[in-house]
């Protein structure tokens, strides 16, 4: 038995390196290159004449590689019953001393397997008649199944998302962050050498929700997974509106951004300077006095309170009144979000303003600047409390210059008398 295993052995060995002799010498063997996907069907022609095939020499199929005797003559030598022969004619001439036939002899393998690649010979005995460079290809597949197309975590923590996909030749594996249906991010780009593609993220925050796909491909074609990673966050609100002095009927209309996961519960609150430790709950009246009970949004252009999704995580609420009653001045508006990892609140405190009108109807000019000879009133203004010490110091203005004038009568006649006594 061993003897009998030591002979195949040589006989492949000495035959392998006839095969690969020839092979050297390749400007007489013609040489078809096939490449064909994983399962498909092929079929390997060698075309023959009965000249070349007769009773002593026979039609050999040899995988050269590893010297495989798949066919010998109409004989399979490998048990793989996936590989089968087939024979047929194309060309038949007779005449009265002899015949001429071509024949088609055909190496077909079905369901083809990624170790079914290699070189092929159709050869008669030694001699070989034609090689076929047997190339499977295969489209890139994922190696795991299963796994979970959500990944919710928590702001701050981290996390990874491995892919690994194969195929021939090996994909080009890569991560991108898709934007929005047109505009996408590459992310990183993994080795070719490597089946398998890490996309790691440290401390992470909001900014990271979104959809990540795992792209593999090679020259057959791309193949995509998707991941959406779901980062839960507290609330966070911001104020949109800048101005927060109004008059008395002004339209009043405030924004507010929130940014939350999952999705907050919304709320506006009105509290008044006169009662400091109640808010009233302006969203629960809205929703109250103006939904009915089919939810059916019930028209008011005199208030209302308006909710839209920006975004997965972001909302816009407004508030709108048409006209501000004395009563909200001096209060405080307040725009609230909770979800059950937090609460976050922005205060706006609307203040009045008052038309210039008004406050000339209301106040007085006043603090005179003296001169010797006019009254003069500057255009400062002054309280309605201090208008009787105006007065005041106006009469008393005038009596000092009423007796100013009375002393210099009594002076000019004083005079006069002194000056008839000394000189008559």
């Amino acid at each position: 038995m061993i003897k009998r295993c030591l002979l195949t052995t040589i006989v492949l060995m000495v035959l392998y390196i006839i095969i690969t002799n020839s092979i050297n010498d390749e400007s007489f063997i013609s040489r078809d290159n096939i490449n064909i996907n994983v399962g498909k069907k092929v079929r390997m022609e060698c075309e023959l004449n009965n000249l070349t095939i007769n009773e002593n020499r026979k039609i050999l199929w040899l995988r050269i590689e590893d010297a495989e005797i798949v066919y010998y003559s109409n004989n399979r030598i490998i048990s793989d019953e996936r590989f089968y022969i087939e024979k047929r004619i194309i060309f038949n001439m007779i005449n009265n001393t002899s015949s001429y036939n071509i024949i088609i002899y055909s190496l077909i393998i079905e369901d083809l397997r990624l170790s079914d690649s290699g070189t092929y010979s159709c050869q008669i005995d030694n001699n070989i008649i034609k090689l076929f460079s047997l190339n499977i290809v295969e489209r890139p597949y994922f190696i795991i199944h299963e796994y979970s197309t959500i990944i919710r975590t928590y702001i701050g923590e981290n996390i990874s998302i491995i892919c690994q996909a194969k195929g021939k030749p090996k994909p080009f594996i890569y991560w991108i962050k898709r934007i929005d249906e047109n505009n996408q991010i590459i992310l990183k780009n993994c080795s070719i050498t490597s089946n398998i593609c890490q996309l790691n993220f440290f401390n992470i925050n909001y900014y990271y929700n979104g959809i990540y796909e795992c792209l593999a491909k090679n020259f057959l074609g791309t193949i995509g997974r998707f991941y959406q990673i779901d980062v839960q966050f507290p609330p966070n609100v911001s104020i949109l509106t800048n101005k927060t002095s109004y008059f008395i009927g002004d339209k009043l209309i405030l924004e507010c951004l929130i940014d939350a996961n999952p999705k907050a519960d919304i709320r506006w609150l009105y509290k008044s300077s006169y009662d400091i430790d109640h808010d009233k709950d302006l969203s629960q009246l809205f929703y109250r006095e103006y939904f009915d009970h089919n939810h059916f949004t019930i028209d008011n252009d005199i208030w209302y309170i308006k909710q839209e999704q920006l975004n997965a995580t972001r909302w816009k609420t407004t508030l709108f009144i048409k006209h501000i009653p004395r009563r909200l001045f001096n209060s405080k508006i307040i725009c609230r979000a909770i979800n059950h990892h937090g609460e976050n609140e922005q205060i706006i405190k609307i203040i009045e303003k008052y038309h210039s009108s008004n406050i000339d109807r209301h106040q007085i000019l006043t603090t005179p600047i003296i001169s010797t000879s006019t009254f003069i009133f500057n255009t400062n203004q002054i309280s309605l409390t201090n208008r009787t010490q105006i007065i005041f110091e106006k009469t008393n203005y005038i009596n000092n210059q009423s007796i100013k004038k009375k002393n210099s009568i009594y002076l000019y006649y004083l005079f006069i008398s002194l000056f008839l006594v000394f000189y008559l």
